[in-house]
């Protein structure tokens, strides 16, 4: 049982690496572009799951997502999420960037 765990593990952490991440969220770039909102969101978000996963909150690529999705919120006239959204960017970029970039 616990060489199966090993092996599941391995598994699923192939399948949140950072390359995937970096493919969901190209393929939410041409769905944005397409209008396709809501496939746009579905791509983004599995792309955040995964970075959040590997590079955790506090990272630049994490951000990028998070403003994407604030994107399409904004698009979708969702103007609360959108500001979460934007907000978590900002923050993200003040803890990493500092305030003066």
């Amino acid at each position: 049982l616990q060489m199966y765990e090993k092996v599941l593990e391995i598994r699923l952490a192939m399948k949140l690496h950072y390359d995937s991440a970096t493919t969901y969220a190209n393929m939410g770039n041409v769905y944005l572009h397409k209008g396709a909102h809501n496939k746009a969101l579905e791509m983004y978000k599995y792309a955040l799951h995964i970075f959040l996963a590997t590079l955790r909150e506090k990272h630049p690529d994490t951000a990028t997502i998070y403003r994407n999705l604030g994107h399409i919120y904004n698009r979708k006239g969702d103007y609360d999420n959108a500001l979460q959204m934007y907000d978590k960017v900002l923050q993200i970029r003040l803890a990493t960037l500092g305030e003066q970039h």
